[in-house]
């Protein structure tokens, strides 16, 4: 497994997401280089430069609200065996979702991150 960037996290409710967009694209003067919905988990995110906007409604993000970074890896399962060998806990198993596989381990150290393998759809 090969960790290939880290994304902080931004959540707001869907109907500040494009006012946070060009909020982010300001600052870091780039363009969203990336915008999904995706369905069945009933939220939408944005990718400005490393920051990734996760924006629903209260309960759509409950879950993921508490990962503090998204770790964007090439192999989701290899990141599972890495981190339950290393001693930190999959709260997830993975998923598959629109694009990536996603998953949601705690750290020894209790840090919560957010797994993501993007795929080629």
């Amino acid at each position: 497994m090969k960790v290939l960037d880290t994304l902080i996290r931004v959540f707001v409710e869907r109907d500040a997401l494009d006012q946070t967009i060009r909020f982010y694209e300001d600052l870091y003067q780039e363009k969203c280089k990336a915008r999904v919905f995706y369905e069945e988990l009933n939220l939408e995110l944005a990718m400005i430069a490393r920051t990734v906007i996760i924006a629903g409604d209260a309960e759509s993000r409950r879950l993921y609200e508490s990962a503090s970074a998204t770790i964007l890896v090439d192999s989701i399962q290899e990141a599972a065996v890495y981190l339950q060998q290393h001693g930190a806990v999959c709260l997830t198993e993975p998923k598959r979702t629109p694009g990536s596989w996603i998953m949601l381990a705690k750290h020894p150290d209790g840090l919560i991150a957010e797994y993501v393998q993007v795929v080629p759809v």
